[in-house]
């Protein structure tokens, strides 16, 4: 697995993170700037729930779309120095866990990581 370091604090991680299920359906609302920083993401709509879902896990039909994967946004809050250790990347999104504490999964933005050689 490959380490990160916090170069940069990240606070805004959203206190109820979107969490959808495959075959739910979404209406499409917006989709990024395919050339910005945050390619291949679609603001969506459902049920009590809005947010930001991968493209890569949505087929559109008309306005709406479907979900093909279970998603959940959660996100770390990242402060100065803090490690992780990724699981997987995603539009310029790191999925993993901080050293201080294995047991969350979160998403942490790469443009506010350096990868580190030190995998304590």
């Amino acid at each position: 697995m490959t380490h990160f370091i916090v170069i940069k604090p990240y606070n805004d991680a959203p206190e109820s993170p979107i969490r959808v299920e495959r075959g739910e359906r979404l209406a499409w609302v917006e989709e990024s700037n395919p050339q910005g920083d945050w390619a291949n993401w679609v603001f969506c709509r459902g049920e009590g729930k809005e947010g930001w879902v991968p493209k890569q896990i949505l087929t559109k039909d008309a306005k709406e779309a479907v979900v093909t994967e279970d998603y959940h946004a959660k996100e770390h809050n990242l402060v100065l120095g803090e490690r992780l250790v990724a699981h997987s990347f995603l539009n310029g999104w790191l999925w993993g866990h901080k050293v201080s504490d294995p047991t969350v999964l979160a998403w942490a933005p790469m443009n506010h990581l350096a990868e580190s050689n030190d995998d304590k």
